[in-house]
């Protein structure tokens, strides 16, 4: 697909907008998130994903996008909003489990007066 060098341009400052959101999902496997945070970068990736759909939608004629190259990715931004609604509900949940206590650790809390034996053992 050869496009106009104003159209690749284009095209290419939405795909690195996206590249970028990808590289940081992909650093999720040194550095583990908190669903919060993952979420909000699963929510960065299909924000990205729809702006350069809707790039793509807007200028197909204009660019020459070949149908199958814009429902190709039309279809696979459905696979970052079902990640996205899969993190974000367990981020919803996590935080539930927080505010009933779950997350509490057990036990008195440190210097909460519990007294350690004196003398001989």
């Amino acid at each position: 697909m050869a496009l106009t060098p104003s159209c690749q341009a284009e095209l290419d400052k939405y795909g690195a907008a996206r590249l970028e959101v990808i590289n940081k999902i992909n650093g999720f496997q040194k550095k583990r998130p908190s669903a919060q945070q993952a979420c909000g970068v699963f929510g960065q990736l299909v924000k990205a994903e729809a702006e350069m759909l809707k790039w793509m939608e807007d200028n197909q004629q204009w660019c020459s996008l070949p149908e199958p190259f814009v429902e190709d990715f039309r279809k696979n931004t459905q696979q970052g909003v079902k990640a996205r609604g899969q993190v974000c509900t367990a981020a919803k949940k996590e935080a539930e489990a927080r505010a009933q206590g779950a997350g509490a650790p057990r036990g008195p809390a440190p210097g909460s007066g519990v007294q350690l034996p004196k003398g001989a053992l």
